[in-house]
């Protein structure tokens, strides 16, 4: 039987609260709820905060997240509290071995350096046509910003897909989904069975945007409870390794079910 939409949202934080997780505080730590909020109430966003928010979704590819908050003061004075001006004048090899040294690189990170300089200057031709970065983030849907800027002609960032731009918009304030490994595994037909195989970034952003939808939850804290529940770093009750027995999903599982069958 498929798990409502109401009721998912219910159960896992019910889970979280029977293990003792604090969601809370995890939540508050991500900050993205929260600048999601900032953003209702029409506070706007700088093209420096904007910049922090990129250069963090680029840190975020392809590893865990858990190292990058706890040396996030450490991040912040690499990137000159993530100034512009004083990143444009950086040596990008020289903040990628400083990246690497604490253990906060990626398999792109010197790439991802080497073109930040013309991501900034992407950054600076949208602000001359639409004024500013908030004017543009808010100008279509999340789904086509993040398309235009991961995959599209005009303002297209280097080393940036559509799961990392849709990742730099919600660090803006923007509410969205990162359709990230976690969350395209649970709402697939070896877990929750939200769709049939296992789901694309846009099925996911999709069938995310239903359920945010009908639970009448903000999608930006639908997506940070999703992956908390599932990352290594955090809860990880439904990760590569699943802890059904402490999961209130668990009947309504493909995988639950069938643990529970053996």
């Amino acid at each position: 039987m498929k798990i409502s939409s109401k009721e998912l949202v219910n159960k896992m934080e019910a889970t979280l609260n029977n293990i003792g997780y604090d969601l809370s505080k995890a939540i508050f730590e991500l900050g993205q709820v929260s600048r999601s909020e900032q953003r209702d109430r029409g506070e706007t966003f700088s093209i420096n905060e904007h910049l922090k928010g990129l250069i963090l979704s680029m840190l975020s590819n392809q590893r865990p997240w858990g190292p990058i908050v706890q040396n996030m003061d450490k991040i912040t004075d690499i990137f000159f509290g993530f100034q512009l001006d004083k990143i444009k004048q950086s040596d990008k090899t020289v903040l990628a071995k400083q990246l690497k040294n604490i253990k906060c690189g990626n398999r792109s990170i010197d790439k991802q350096m080497e073109n930040l300089d013309y991501n900034i200057r992407i950054f600076e031709q949208i602000e001359v046509v639409y004024g500013s970065l908030d004017q543009f983030v808010v100008s279509d849907t999340p789904d086509n910003i993040a398309w235009e800027l991961g995959q599209g002609r005009k303002y297209k960032l280097k080393q940036m897909g559509y799961t990392l731009a849709l990742e730099y918009l919600r660090n803006v304030g923007v509410k969205a989904i990162k359709p990230d490994l976690h969350i395209r595994r649970i709402i697939g037909d070896e877990r929750l069975n939200f769709c049939s195989g296992y789901p694309s970034e846009i099925e996911t952003v999709k069938i995310m945007g239903v359920i945010a939808e009908e639970s009448g939850v903000n999608l930006t804290y639908l997506d940070n409870l999703m992956w908390l529940y599932c990352a290594l770093d955090y809860a990880n009750i439904c990760g590569s390794d699943p802890k059904c027995n402490l999961c209130e999903l668990q009947h309504y599982c493909n995988m639950g079910l069938s643990k529970q069958a053996v």
